[in-house]
């Protein structure tokens, strides 16, 4: 919560009074996803699993937990939509030029990927050709994590299709950067989330460090796009 208050702090302290609305909509994309960042922290119940003397109900417990996803998640998911919805925009409307078939390709492609990999409407069995993540997720969440794939890929496309009115940093491409991170972090949580050798919620080192690094360098890198 801290990285997410810092991340949303750098354009809201840039010594210009000018708010333009490519910094007002980067700035609501962040408060955003400080508001995902909230409703995503996982209880203590799902972070360490249920605790119990009792071998049994330790196991009926976790069953239980096996495939359900909290409300604070799914408030996270729309808070994060939200967000890329807010980052799309800006991108959109602060270009010197745009490429519309560089969006519509890699909008197709993002896609497509997300299909091979489970994210959209994964079938119950997993293979090389579908559901390559295998994620198992409940009917009652694919329509909400199929609309965020679409509106997370449609962020994606409009980071890698334009170029800024002005570059903040010496690399051009830094939107597509931060664009390109986020929808790989975004796998992490979508395995752990749904993945079923996650039913138990277990946290692997390895995992946290990729993810989440990816994740908060994605942000650092969208607050850095805000010229000064």
């Amino acid at each position: 919560m801290l990285s997410s208050v810092a991340f949303l702090s750098s354009p809201l302290l840039l010594p210009s009074t000018e708010w333009s609305d490519y910094r007002r909509l980067i700035t609501i994309g962040l408060g955003f996803s400080l508001l995902g960042d909230f409703f995503l922290i996982p209880s203590q119940r799902e972070f360490h699993g249920l605790h119990s003397k009792n071998p049994t109900d330790k196991s009926e417990g976790k069953s239980e937990l096996q495939g359900k996803v909290s409300i604070s998640f799914q408030l996270g998911i729309v808070a994060f939509a939200a967000a890329h919805i807010a980052y799309t925009v800006a991108f959109l409307q602060d270009y010197r030029e745009t490429s519309w078939t560089i969006f519509a390709a890699t909008f197709v492609g993002t896609l497509v990927a997300g299909k091979w990999l489970g994210v959209i409407y994964p079938p119950p069995r997993s293979s090389l050709q579908s559901n390559a993540l295998d994620l198992d997720i409940t009917p009652d969440m694919k329509p909400l994590v199929s609309v965020y794939a679409v509106i997370i890929g449609s962020m994606f496309a409009a980071a890698t299709s334009t170029s800024p009115l002005i570059v903040p940093t010496d690399w051009l491409h830094s939107r597509a950067l931060g664009a390109a991170m986020f929808v790989v972090s975004d796998l992490f949580v979508a395995k752990n989330a749904f993945g079923r050798s996650s039913a138990s919620k277990s946290r692997g080192l390895i995992g946290m460090f990729v993810g989440y690094g990816l994740y908060f360098w994605a942000q650092m890198v969208i607050a850095g796009t805000v010229p000064a």
